[in-house]
């Protein structure tokens, strides 16, 4: 109920605003109709080059050089995108957590490629049951690829960046699990990795 009420509440705020001061609404209407569309494009790219691709076969020759051309650089694009890999640190005693990494890379990302990283310190070894879940998980999202990669060091922004250097991984493409009391980051310090609840 509140929700609702709070919705009203902007709805006629807005509408009041629209005619107390009609001259705004152009402004409003140039910053948002281009905002609208970047953000789309981004949401949707690769449904959207794929629609490019199916209109370029739909209306042009075949034979064409020009038209050629330009489908091979929309397919490199659209594997480009698809290749893209993520990561998801992990301490090796959360599968549900993992389950909710593929979750949310199945319902918002193009990619179908994730590495999930245990991060040892020296002596430390790969709990077993990870190894287990990691396999029950690549049967169960059979359409993303899987890996799970042993990396020695200290997990902290140090690891984070070096692994983001070394894979050619944005650090925003990261992820980690909600850290306990004992973590000596705080949540600023690691970048921009993604938090999953």
């Amino acid at each position: 109920m509140l929700i609702t009420e709070v919705i009203l509440g902007i709805i006629l705020v807005f509408i009041e605003n629209i005619l107390l001061n009609p001259e705004y609404l152009g402004i409003f209407l140039e910053y948002l109709i281009p905002t609208i569309l970047v953000v789309g494009f981004m949401l949707y790219r690769t449904p959207i080059l794929k629609g490019l691709l199916l209109f370029i076969d739909y209306i042009t020759p075949s034979d064409k050089h020009f038209f050629n051309t330009t489908k091979r650089k929309i397919n490199i694009a659209i594997r480009r995108i698809n290749a893209q890999e993520f990561v998801f640190f992990t301490k090796g005693d959360n599968v549900a957590g993992i389950n909710e990494v593929l979750l949310y890379i199945l319902a918002n990302e193009d990619t179908r490629r994730i590495n999930i990283v245990n991060v040892l310190k020296k002596g430390e070894n790969i709990p077993i049951g990870l190894k287990n879940d990691i396999q029950a998980l690549d049967r169960a999202y059979p359409n993303i690829a899987i890996e799970l990669v042993e990396e020695p060091g200290v997990f902290g922004p140090e690891k984070i960046h070096e692994l983001s250097d070394r894979w050619k991984i944005p650090v925003n493409f990261m992820f980690i699990g909600s850290p306990g009391h004992k973590f000596p980051y705080k949540l600023h310090e690691l970048g921009e990795v993604r938090l999953i609840m």
